[in-house]
């Protein structure tokens, strides 16, 4: 029995290291799309990435971190625009590619509905950017991208100039006009818009005498011309808009069905998809994806899946969401186009943490519209499985309008010209020697002080400050000038300083400073989000701001405290702990303390909440209540104090079942964590005054 002990270690260790290896390769991923509008992959292997990441974390439920991909809507707010909270959160969607992971999430709904028979409705996955739109009777007051789902982007002056936005609902259609709406809906260009768009950024080019600057494919054209600072910008770029849900609603009877949604919007004035249509099956739900991949190319703009929601509402609310998706939809992805291209070389990239990333170069292919001459290859053992060499003939996969895959080199085409390719030993920026831990999957740069992580942690540290005005081009100036060793530098640059770079005149000097002097009022959670350490998120900040208040605190804790914090569990704390001990980490946050920066929690009234019953306590539903909604249990849990967990993990104090439950209480019982029934948690709310007086859906 002891002989097994190191195997079965060892196999625990890869696991985590391949989950760290995933999560690293997703956040980069989620970065360059939503963040840059860059996509670095494509999405048939981004979906494969969250596969797998899902399947770890499922069956090693210790491993589940609360910033996890797997846990949060991918994307956050990009520097520039002032940020928004949605008044209801945007969630992404889990996706299916084949018919039997759609009828897998048919029976999953089943199991939570036993006794419910399910119609679905069925649109087409446009390819653009989500947008939330916000109506105060019936006026719209706010545009918002998704950003992290739960905060975005204002970008209301430049959606007031899409031509498919209505600026006040329509109130005739027969669609009553509600207090407050969300309406949610994709923003996107037409092919022929944007081809006309490039070719006259080329005339224009061309005319002033310069190199163009060309949307390399429409989805990025979108994104791009509604983060325009001048709206003028934005009006002059033929964006379109598709409505296809509801966040919020006020003041208004809620449609019964999504297809009653659909036929609201419609009434007040939006665009909806001429395709989407209401089925009786499933099996029709699955004809009717077949039928739009048959047909993606020949709409006139880009789709890469079908969506398939449950149709009544009072279902998708009972159905209610599991992390990051909702029960109740899913995004049936289509298969990737592929072709054939040389690769030319290989070339690779040095990120914040250090990790080295190799990038294909590859010989200009056309496929789907898009024109691809690169795609990321992730680490050393993914050119190694694959045998790639260079000069080989490769298959390339595109799925959407992203950077696609390399699926495999074509072996059988080889003259004998392709040469290998191996890892550097160097880190090509700073040369020092790499590293890769034994058993993992990526390999660092181990300096500190590399040029390149340097350049990548100024670059985040300003947007999760909201730094405006310093993006990748003014940071390269700033570390290129030497005039900023680490991001505390920032705090101490001067206008004469600025003006000795490029580009600075003596406002755009003073735009800066004042925005950095503006960011030392960021509280002390998004400072510790900002300045870097592996693993710890925007969730994970937030609980070591709140469970140590200040950064002396945390600068004198044990890990074993780090760890017994609500959410984070031993790996952040390792993470955390190891940063902590490094004398230069200390020196930088006692750099930070006397810049100004808020390195202390301040009072924000939580501390009225700490007397509340349910304070400091954590629950999760799981199954089919029958004596109030999944809504008002939540709702009435906050009431008391408590917080609502994402997933089933060791921290988890409460896991309230319901009828037909599934897997969370398999995994609980391995974790230890206390099950309660429902009359339990209806027991605690009646003790307390929060039992809802009836069960209703909550709007």
């Amino acid at each position: 029995m002891a002989t097994d002990a190191p195997d079965s270690q060892q196999q625990e260790n890869q696991t985590e290291q391949r989950a760290d290896a995933l999560r690293t390769r997703i956040r980069e991923a989620d970065r360059a799309y939503y963040e840059q509008d860059n996509p670095i992959i494509s999405d048939a292997e981004y979906d494969e990435l969250m596969r797998e990441l899902r399947a770890l974390e499922e069956a090693n439920p210790a491993l589940v971190t609360p910033d996890s991909p797997t846990q949060a809507v991918s994307g956050a707010p990009a520097a520039g625009f002032a940020k928004v909270r949605h008044r209801t959160p945007m969630l992404s969607l889990a996706n299916a590619r084949a018919p039997e992971e759609l009828l897998a999430w048919r029976d999953r709904a089943a199991r939570v509905l036993p006794q419910a028979v399910f119609r679905y409705v069925c649109e087409p996955k446009i390819d653009g950017l989500s947008m939330n739109l916000t109506y105060d009777h019936g006026e719209l007051v706010l545009g918002a991208t998704r950003g992290d789902g739960l905060v975005g982007e204002d970008v209301t002056a430049n959606v007031r100039t899409i031509k498919d936005i209505p600026h006040r609902l329509n109130a005739d259609g027969g669609a009553p006009i509600p207090d407050i709406v969300e309406v949610r809906g994709e923003i996107y260009m037409r092919h022929s818009d944007f081809e006309a768009l490039n070719q006259r950024l080329a005339d224009e080019a061309e005319q002033a005498g310069t190199t163009p600057r060309l949307f390399a494919n429409a989805r990025n054209s979108a994104a791009g011309s509604l983060r325009q600072k001048d709206p003028q910008i934005t009006v002059s770029r033929p964006l379109s808009f598709l409505a296809y849900h509801m966040g919020a609603l006020e003041g208004a009877d809620e449609p019964a069905t999504q297809a009653d949604l659909l036929g609201y919007l419609r009434a007040w004035g939006f665009p909806v998809s001429p395709l989407a249509t209401r089925v009786e099956t499933i099996e029709e739900a699955q004809a009717y994806a077949d039928q739009r991949a048959a047909a993606r190319f020949d709409l006139g703009y880009d789709i890469d899946g079908a969506v398939i929601k449950i149709d009544d509402r009072w279902q998708q609310q009972e159905l209610g969401s599991v992390g990051r998706d909702p029960r109740w939809a899913i995004a049936y992805k289509f298969a990737p186009a592929e072709g054939n291209t040389k690769l030319l070389g290989i070339n690779v990239s040095v990120g914040r943490t250090g990790a080295l990333t190799p990038i294909a170069s590859l010989a200009p292919l056309k496929l789907g519209g898009v024109t691809i001459t690169s795609a990321q290859l992730f680490n050393e053992d993914e050119v190694r499985r694959k045998d790639l060499r260079i000069g080989d003939t490769v298959v390339v996969q595109r799925h959407g309008d992203v950077i696609p895959g390399i699926v495999k080199a074509m072996v059988e085409l080889r003259d004998g010209t392709e040469q290998p390719w191996t890892f550097p030993t160097n880190c090509p920026v700073c040369d020092t020697p790499v590293v890769r831990a034994e058993g993992g999957a990526v390999t660092y740069c181990p300096n500190l002080q590399c040029p390149a992580r340097h350049l990548e942690n100024v670059i985040h540290f300003a947007a999760v400050m909201d730094i405006r005005g310093l993006g990748e081009a003014i940071a390269e100036r700033l570390v290129g000038s030497a005039l900023i060793h680490d991001v505390a530098d920032l705090y101490h640059l001067t206008k004469e300083q600025l003006l000795t770079l490029p580009g600075f005149q003596e406002k755009s000097a003073e735009n800066l400073l004042r925005s950095i002097e503006t960011s030392k009022r960021q509280p002390f959670e998004r400072v510790l989000c900002a300045i870097g350490i592996r693993f710890v998120g925007e969730k994970a900040a937030e609980s070591l701001a709140q469970g140590f208040r200040s950064a002396d605190a945390l600068l004198n804790a044990t890990e074993e405290e780090i760890s017994a914090l609500p959410g984070v569990g031993p790996k952040i704390a390792h993470s955390v702990y190891e940063w902590l001990q490094v004398d230069t980490h200390r020196q930088f946050i006692e750099k930070l303390k006397a810049a100004g920066l808020r390195m202390e929690v301040t009072d924000d009234g939580s501390a009225a909440r700490d007397g509340l019953p349910f304070s400091g306590q954590t629950f999760l539903l799981t199954g089919s209540l029958s004596q109030l909604t999944r809504g008002q249990a939540e709702q009435a849990i906050k009431a008391l104090g408590g917080k609502i967990a994402p997933s089933v993990t060791k921290s988890l104090d409460h896991l309230v079942v319901g009828d037909a439950p599934g897997s969370k209480v398999a995994k609980a019982e391995k974790l230890g964590v206390p099950t309660r029934t429902e009359d339990w948690l209806v027991e605690q709310l009646r003790e307390h005054g929060a039992m809802p007086e009836k069960r209703e859906r909550l709007s």
